[in-house]
């Protein structure tokens, strides 16, 4: 593994607070929080691997249902 791999796995473990998060995107934490993590509590923050899995699964599931 390189350097630049090295970084971006420990850049993919670091935490961010769902308001920063919400501050980066202009979305409301209650919404991200509801959408993308189902409610579910993540006050340690989510790292980005965690993101990109809940935002798959909410892409994943709002298609499915447009699709009906």
């Amino acid at each position: 593994m390189d350097m630049n791999q090295a970084a971006q796995a420990a850049d993919a473990h670091k935490k961010v607070s769902l308001e920063k998060l919400s501050e980066m995107t202009g979305f409301p934490v209650e919404l991200i929080q509801q959408e993308l993590f189902l409610g579910q509590k993540t006050e340690e923050g989510v790292s980005l691997e965690e993101l990109r899995k809940a935002m798959l699964t909410f892409i994943d599931s709002t298609l499915l249902s447009d699709e009906k």
